[in-house]
């Protein structure tokens, strides 16, 4: 069903009227980016349990579950790839300006960064995050990610460049410890489908170096 938005509602009162966890509400809302933003009139998408699809993050926090969501609002939505394009506007509705960006730009996007910062971890890398950084950040105890053991719906997948280019991604879908879909934005994806961002098979984050990482600010 669909539930219209009415003054002094909030996703959590939403959810606790209905008795479903806000984060199925976000699996199935993927439009909704930013749970502290609903608005008056807004039609919300109110899930049975037959119409949460099957990899839906039922059970993971709220938090994970607004990274997978907003990662899905620009899926297929027209923009290319281009190294060291995109995230320097955290608050827009897109990860870029002019239609191109890269993995690290859609990443820094999706969890509210601007890619140049000031936050001090960075500072060694000259205020810039990408993959090398990122995979810098996970191995330390000091940076904005706390480093997995395994793969959790809402944590980052990343290697760094060593001798060619890195990549990162948002892992969406997790089951039996394993990845099993990943949202990131590719030259591949470009290539292939003139779509940078897609939720895909991890399988391009299947290689020993790889490590995961949970946004923890």
């Amino acid at each position: 069903m669909d539930y219209s938005v009415k003054p002094g509602d909030t996703l959590s009162k939403i959810a606790m009227v209905f008795a479903i966890p806000v984060s199925s509400i976000l699996a199935v809302n993927p439009q909704i980016t930013n749970i502290n933003a609903i608005s008056v009139g807004e039609l919300i998408r109110i899930p049975n349990m037959d119409d949460v699809p099957a990899d839906a993050p039922f059970d993971i926090p709220v938090e994970s579950a607004q990274l997978i969501a907003r990662a899905r609002s620009v899926v297929s939505s027209n923009i290319l790839y281009k190294l060291a394009s995109g995230g320097m506007f955290p608050d827009d509705p897109k990860p870029t300006r002019d239609g191109l960006c890269d993995c690290s730009g859609f990443i820094c996007w999706v969890i509210g960064l601007s890619r140049k910062t000031d936050i001090p971890f960075y500072k060694r890398f000259g205020g810039w995050i990408f993959t090398d950084s990122m995979e810098a950040d996970v191995n330390s105890d000091s940076g904005i990610f706390e480093r997995l053991q395994r793969p959790e719906p809402g944590c980052i997948v990343v290697y760094g460049a060593g001798n060619k280019i890195g990549h990162v991604g948002l892992v969406s879908v997790v089951s039996n410890g394993a990845m099993q879909k990943v949202i990131h934005c590719s030259s591949g994806n470009s290539t292939k489908f003139n779509q940078a961002i897609l939720e895909t098979a991890p399988t391009v984050f299947n290689r020993p170096d790889a490590l995961w990482g949970r946004f923890i600010g």
